[in-house]
């Protein structure tokens, strides 16, 4: 039984790769800021290539306001202001249009909160 415990951890350090190991590490997503203020977005519209992933940074500089992607799971809360940032990533899977709405009652200009983000083709080379 101590030979098992033994080489047990050694079976699993083994299998584990190290970043040294010449293993290509994926890039970063680009970082996109988006402020929600007075029933809008800003700014209100994004523009992705097809396949990039992009992280969402989202801050209030208001109230608390919600963010949701139509047709996307993202759906999540914006703290209001001073209290920190709502972060989510979106990877633009197919060319198109996704809205981006305020899913929270926030006031008298609620429903005017949207935005879209703009996925364009890879294979045209963004000129879609």
């Amino acid at each position: 039984m101590i030979r098992m415990l033994v080489v047990l951890p050694l079976l699993v350090l083994a299998g584990t790769p190290s970043r040294s190991a010449g293993l290509a590490q994926s890039p970063s997503p680009r970082v996109i800021e988006i402020n929600a203020e007075r029933f809008q977005f800003w700014p209100s519209q994004i523009i992705v290539m097809e396949g990039e992933e992009v992280e969402l940074r989202l801050r209030s500089d208001d109230t608390i306001h919600g963010f949701r992607i139509v047709g996307a799971s993202t759906n999540l809360e914006i703290p209001k202001r001073g209290h920190g940032n709502a972060v989510t990533r979106f990877t633009g899977s197919r060319p198109g249009r996704y809205t981006f709405e305020c899913n929270r009652l926030c006031g008298a200009g609620h429903n005017f909160m949207r935005g879209e983000i703009i996925v364009r083709s890879a294979a045209t080379g963004g000129t879609r």
